[in-house]
C-alpha cells in the first residue's frame, strides 16, 4: 500500500478532522490570561497613582512640618525673651522692695521727728499757756528802760515767734515728704507687680502656643508615618502585582508558543492534506458536515444566505464596514498611509466571498491568522485578523462559496474585533466594494 492510498484510507479523514476541530479551549485561555493581565496592569497603574498621590501627601505634610518647627523655634525665642524680662522685673521687684524698706525707715524715722516735734510744739505752747503772758512780752518791750534794752526785747520776741513759725513750716514739710514718699514706693511697687503680671501672661500665651504647635507636630509626625506604612502597603502590593504580571507574561508567552506548536502541526498536517489530496476528490459534504460543526461548537448560528453580486461575490461577514479602501491615518502608528483593504466589525463567522483554492491558511506578523483564496484569472481574496484557533481550512484545500474560513478577531494589528479583507487583481490590491456591490 502506497502512501497515497494510505492517506486515501486513513490519512485524509484523520488530518482534515485535526483541521476541522475547534480551539476554543485554547483561545479562551489566552483571552483569560490576557484579561487577568491587563486587569492587573491596570491595578498596578491605579496603585502608582496612589502611591503618587501619597508622596504629595507626604511632601506637603514635611512641609507643614518645617513650617511648625520654624514657627516652634520663633515661640520658643520670644519665650526665651521674656523670660529674662521677667528675670529682669524680679531683680527690680527686688531693688524696689529694698527701696521700700530704705522709704520706709525713713518715713518712720519721720514720723518719730514729727512725733518728737509734735511733742515739743505742744510743751511749748503749754509754757507760753502758762508760763508766758502775751502781755508781758509786750510790756517787757514797752518797759525797756532805753532803745537798746527795747530792741533787744523785740528781737528776742521776734526769735521766738520765727523759730516756732519755723518749727511748724518744717513739720509740715515732713508730713507732705513722708505722704510723697510713701506714694511713690507704693506706685513703684504697682508698676512693677503690674509689669510682671502682662509678661508673665504674655509668656503664658506664648507657652501655651508652642504648647500647640509641639501638639501639631506630633499629630503630623503620625499621621506622616501612617502614610508612609500605607504608601509602603501600597508599593509592597505593586511589587506582588507586578510579580504576578510578570507570571502571567510567561504563561502568555508558553501559552501562545503552544499554540504556535499545535499550529505548525496543523500546517503540517494541512500540507499532507494537500500533498494526499492532489488527484483525489474529498466530498463536498464532508466540508458541510464540517461548516456544521464549526457553528455549533462556537455556540454560533448559521449565517443568513448571501445575496451573490454581478461580479460574482458575496459579503464575507454579516458585521457593518467601519473603515473603506483608501488613504487614512493609521490608528495605531498614526501614519497617513493606505488601507489596502475593507473592515468589517463585529464578531462571528468569516465565510469565503467566493469559492476557490486556499492559497494560505497561516500567521502573519502584521495580519496574524489570516486565510488568502485563489479564485483564478488572477482574482484573489484575503481575511485578516481571524481569532486564534479558529481557522477552518488548510493550504490547498477547495472551498466553496459561503464556506466558513474562520472567526471574526482582534489578532495582530488590531484596535477592535473585526475582518480586515483584501480583493488582489493580478497581485494588486483593489478596492474591494465594486465586487460586494456595497
Amino acid at each position: 500500500m502506497n502512501r497515497k492510498q494510505m492517506f486515501r484510507i486513513l490519512g485524509i479523514p484523520t488530518l482534515l478532522s485535526l483541521l476541522v476541530v475547534p480551539l476554543d479551549v485554547k483561545a479562551d485561555t489566552l483571552e483569560e490570561l490576557n484579561q487577568q493581565k491587563t486587569e492587573l496592569e491596570s491595578r498596578i497603574q491605579e496603585l502608582d497613582e496612589n502611591s503618587s498621590g501619597q508622596q504629595e501627601l507626604l511632601d506637603t505634610l514635611e512641609a507643614k512640618k518645617e513650617q511648625l518647627g520654624v514657627g516652634t523655634i520663633t515661640l520658643q525665642k520670644e519665650i526665651d525673651k521674656l523670660t529674662l524680662q521677667l528675670v529682669e522685673q524680679q531683680g527690680k521687684l527686688q531693688s524696689s522692695e529694698e527701696k521700700i524698706k530704705e522709704l520706709s525707715k525713713e518715713a518712720e524715722m519721720l514720723e518719730e521727728r514729727i512725733e518728737l516735734r509734735g511733742e515739743k510744739l505742744k510743751v511749748q505752747a503749754r509754757a507760753v499757756q502758762t508760763d508766758t503772758n502775751p502781755r508781758t512780752l509786750l510790756e517787757a518791750v514797752i518797759n525797756s528802760e532805753n532803745l537798746a534794752e527795747m530792741i533787744g526785747n523785740i528781737g528776742l520776741v521776734t526769735y521766738i515767734m520765727n523759730i516756732n513759725k519755723e518749727i511748724l513750716v518744717q513739720q509740715k514739710n515732713d508730713k507732705m515728704d513722708l505722704v510723697e514718699k510713701k506714694q511713690a514706693a507704693e506706685d513703684e511697687q504697682e508698676n512693677l507687680e503690674i509689669l510682671s503680671a502682662e509678661i508673665q501672661v504674655a509668656k503664658t500665651n506664648l507657652v501655651t502656643q508652642k504648647a500647640g504647635l509641639e501638639n501639631q507636630i506630633e499629630q503630623l509626625a503620625q499621621e506622616y508615618d501612617l502614610t508612609v506604612e500605607q504608601k509602603e502597603a501600597i508599593d509592597q502590593e505593586q511589587q506582588n502585582l507586578a510579580g504576578t504580571v510578570s507570571t502571567l507574561s510567561d504563561q502568555l508567552k508558553e501559552e501562545q508558543r503552544r499554540i504556535a506548536d499545535e499550529e505548525v502541526v496543523r500546517q503540517q498536517a494541512a500540507q499532507e492534506v494537500a500533498v494526499a489530496m492532489a488527484g483525489e476528490i474529498v466530498p463536498e459534504s464532508f466540508f458541510e458536515e464540517s461548516k456544521v460543526v464549526e457553528y455549533a461548537s462556537a455556540g454560533e448560528t448559521l449565517p443568513e444566505a448571501k445575496s451573490v453580486t454581478a461580479s460574482g461575490f458575496i459579503r464575507p461577514s454579516n458585521g457593518i464596514v467601519t473603515d473603506p479602501f483608501g488613504y487614512r491615518i493609521h490608528p495605531l502608528t498614526g501614519e497617513w498611509k493606505l488601507h489596502a483593504g475593507m473592515d468589517f466589525a463585529g464578531s462571528g463567522p468569516i465565510v469565503a466571498a467566493q469559492g476557490g483554492t486556499v492559497l494560505v491558511a497561516g500567521y502573519h506578523n502584521s495580519w496574524d491568522y489570516y486565510v488568502k483564496i485563489d479564485h483564478g484569472n488572477g482574482l484573489q481574496t484575503l481575511y485578516a485578523h481571524m481569532e486564534a484557533g479558529s481557522l477552518r481550512v488548510a493550504p490547498g484545500q477547495k472551498v466553496s462559496q459561503g464556506q466558513q474560513l474562520g472567526i471574526m478577531g482582534t489578532t495582530g494589528d488590531s484596535t477592535g474585533v473585526h475582518l480586515h479583507f483584501e480583493v488582489y487583481e493580478n497581485g494588486v490590491q483593489v478596492d474591494p466594494e465594486p465586487y460586494l456591490g456595497l
